[in-house]
This record gives C-alpha cells, sequence and structure tokens, in this order.
C-alpha cells in the first residue's frame, strides 16, 4: 500500500499552493468570526452549553428553565459547556478558544481525509488543489466558523476521517488495531448515520482482509459502545424518567420536514421558517407552550411523531413528492440553504459551487472505484449514508457538510482527469 510522501519531498509549487491556501483560509474565517462582533454559536446546542456553564447540567435545549435534555448526544456540548465554564459565556477568551479548537478540527479533517485520498488513486496535485479549494471556497464558512463551536459535524468528521486513514493503512499495530474497531462505536455516539457508515467501512475491510478478527473487532466494538452509551442511558433514565439511549427527537424532526404544506412549496424557504415557527418549540410562543402542556419534549416530539406518521400514512403520494425534493436538496443544494444576511448573490454562488462539487464529485467516485475499489468502497458509506437517511428530514446546511469533504477531493480527481484528456487530445 502506498504511504503519503514526506511534505518536504513535494514539488516547490505544491508546497507553495497548500501553504498559501491554509493560510488565506485561515485568514478567511478569522475575519468572518471578528466581522460578528462577540459571535458565537447559536442554536439547542448553544443552550444547553450555557446551561452547563450556568450548573444546571445537560439542560434547557429550547429555554431557560426547561430542564433536563435528551433533544441533544452529549460531547459537543459539553465540551463547550466546560469552556464556558473556565472562561465564561460567550467571553471573547472563551469563544478565542472554541474557533481555534472547531478550526483544528476542520482544517485537520481537511489534510487527514486528503492523505486519504491519496492512498486510494488520487493524485498528489488533485489532492493539493482539493485541499485548496476547501480551505479557499466560502461554502460552509460561517458554519466552520460558528456552528461547530457546540455542534457535532466538526469533531464527527474529523474522527471520521482518523478511521479512514486507518482502515486504509496495510499495517496496523495491535493497538491501532484496537483503536480502529473503537471507533465506529464512538463516532456512532457523535453522529449515528456517520456511525452506521463507519461500521459499514470497518465491515469492507475486514472482509477484504478475510482476517479471523471478526470476533475480536466485535467484542472491542461492543465494548466501547457499551461504555459510551450506558452512563448516557442511565442519566436519561435519572433525569428524564426513560432510558433514552439516542435522542428524543425522531418525532419532532420527522415532522418539521412533513406536512400538507411540503408537498408542493411555492417558496421552500418561506414555508421552513413558517413550520419552524409552527411546531419547533426553540422559537418560542406556542410551539414551546404546545411542548410543556405534552408533559416535556420526550412527549412532545412522540406527539409529532405520531401525528406526522399518521398523515404520512394517509398521503403515500405527498410524501413521495416531499422526500424526491428533499432528495435533490441534499444531492444538488439550492441557493435557499445558504440564505444569510449576506444579500441575495452570496446563496447563488455558494449554491453553484456546491453543486459544481456534488456532480463532479459523483463522476470522481467513479473514477476512484476503478483505481481502488476497496478505498472507494470504505468511503462510499461516509457519502450515500447520510444522504439517503436524511432524505426523511428537511435538509439543512449541516447534512450536507458531512460528506462535502470527500465529494470536494473526488472533484478534484475528476476536473484532473478532464484536464488530462484534453490534454492528450490536444497533443
Amino acid at each position: 500500500m502506498a504511504t503519503d510522501p514526506p511534505f518536504r519531498t513535494w514539488p516547490m509549487s505544491l508546497r507553495i499552493v497548500t501553504i498559501a491556501a491554509l493560510v488565506i483560509g485561515l485568514i478567511e474565517r478569522i475575519v468572518w468570526a471578528l466581522v460578528r462582533k462577540n459571535g458565537s454559536a447559536t442554536g439547542e446546542a448553544f443552550n444547553v452549553a450555557v446551561a452547563i456553564a450556568k450548573g444546571r447540567g445537560f439542560a434547557d435545549a429550547f429555554a431557560e428553565g426547561q430542564g433536563p435534555t435528551a433533544h441533544l448526544l452529549p460531547i459537543p456540548p459539553t465540551v463547550a459547556g466546560s469552556v464556558y465554564t473556565l472562561f465564561g459565556i460567550q467571553s471573547a477568551v472563551s469563544e478565542a478558544i472554541l474557533l481555534a479548537l472547531t478550526l483544528a478540527l476542520v482544517f485537520a479533517s481537511y489534510w487527514l481525509l486528503g492523505g486519504f485520498f491519496r492512498r486510494i488513486g488520487a493524485s498528489l496535485t488533485s489532492s493539493v488543489y482539493g485541499f485548496a479549494f476547501l480551505c479557499i471556497a466560502p461554502i460552509y464558512t460561517g458554519m466552520e466558523v460558528f456552528d461547530f463551536r457546540v455542534w457535532e459535524g466538526g469533531i464527527t468528521i474529523f474522527v471520521a476521517a482518523i478511521f479512514l486513514r486507518l482502515i486504509i493503512s496495510s499495517q496496523l499495530s495491535p493497538p491501532l488495531r484496537i483503536v480502529v474497531t473503537a471507533l465506529p462505536a464512538l463516532i456512532f455516539f457523535l453522529n449515528p448515520i456517520v456511525g452506521i457508515a463507519a461500521c459499514c467501512a470497518l465491515f469492507v475491510a475486514l472482509w477484504r482482509r478475510r482476517s479471523a478478527g471478526w470476533l475480536r473487532a466485535g467484542t472491542v466494538f461492543a465494548v466501547t459502545f457499551v461504555l459510551l452509551f450506558t452512563p448516557w442511558t442511565a442519566r436519561n433514565m435519572i433525569a428524564m424518567g426513560h432510558p433514552i439511549w439516542l435522542r428524543d427527537n425522531l418525532g419532532l424532526e420527522l415532522a418539521v420536514g412533513n406536512y400538507p404544506a411540503a408537498v408542493d412549496p411555492a417558496d421552500p424557504k418561506t414555508m421552513f421558517d413558517a413550520r419552524i415557527a409552527e411546531i419547533h418549540p426553540f422559537s418560542g410562543g406556542e410551539p414551546y407552550r404546545a411542548l410543556q402542556a405534552a408533559g416535556g419534549e420526550r412527549a412532545y416530539a412522540a406527539q409529532m411523531g405520531r401525528e406526522t406518521v399518521a398523515w404520512m400514512s394517509g398521503h403515500p403520494a405527498g410524501v413521495a413528492r416531499i422526500w424526491a425534493r428533499h432528495f435533490r436538496e441534499l444531492t444538488l443544494p439550492p441557493p435557499w440553504l445558504f440564505q444569510t444576511a449576506h444579500g441575495r448573490l452570496f446563496p447563488v454562488v455558494r449554491a453553484i459551487l456546491i453543486d459544481a462539487v456534488h456532480l463532479l464529485g459523483f463522476a470522481g467516485l467513479l473514477l476512484l472505484w476503478r483505481r481502488n475499489r476497496f478505498g472507494t468502497a470504505a468511503l462510499l458509506p461516509f457519502v450515500l449514508l447520510p444522504i439517503l437517511a436524511y432524505i426523511p428530514f428537511q435538509p439543512i446546511t449541516r447534512y450536507t457538510w458531512l460528506y462535502y469533504i470527500p465529494l470536494a477531493y473526488a472533484a478534484a480527481v475528476a476536473v484532473e482527469a478532464a484536464f488530462g484528456r484534453l490534454r492528450r487530445r490536444n497533443a
């Protein structure tokens, strides 16, 4: 199996591109953060981090005083809450530490996955230019700067990138073999969909090597899984009265994406905002009062789920149209998913860039399949499973980012192949 060439042996031009892209990418994101003075993450994960810092524990996902929550899995909000506890809620020091942490996770993920692609058939040149595009292109910059301070995307893909780099290695020491088989359980505890993808990749690796390590791998995975989920489930039993082993938000998320107005919306952005204001407790007002009346977040999500499933059962054609639109939004994200306070043109530019990345990326995956079937087979679940698993739910950019990095590298492979074919044709 090929190994990564040392950075010092790269051609000078590629070293310059890599260093320049890294510097530009860091400056771009730091400036983005500074433009929003006292900026921080938002949403339920931020609320939980604040509750932890104020001594209320893992609580208050939707509003202060709500009480214990299982709306989220615990690691990222707990890390942010610990930083807020030590250095102050939304203080300059806290936000600088969290910004440094999230940027380290993001850029390390870029670098690690670039090395993975080199090992499965991408050239050094395409990997370097893929890395440069990821650093510089302003597609998910705001999310990478703010959201991942408390949300799970950054740390999930970082751990997944470590896993992929290890699983593609031909020689692993016994301790690293244990790490490889334990990491899918940790990834599952961060993001179950990506965790299932890691389990699929581990299965591919074990099957390819025809090793006798199935029992050992299964044991290590099971032990790690139990060590992670038992305390969380026990905490939920004590704090919430139910042995919730994952999250209790499934019914609510299903309701956000499936309802009559979503069948044929004239303006998906307006429709989505209206739906959030109508049923999501984070928006406050009537939805939060409905949560309290239902008996808490678990009961409210279950109620929303029952009502949504009943509607879906009676309207299969409408559900099919909704899910077909969701599939389009996940594979070719429209501009409205990127709408922010940055005007009308910027979301369009972002959507054009990401759609090009996705289209070229799928073409690049086909090329890589011909070069290294094992490596590509291990990678494919990390691209396909998030797309397929999130179809029943309203797509958002936190979902599409999960497979953005591998598709960007695969797109670089496709672009290099296209230019190579043109050069040969014109020679």
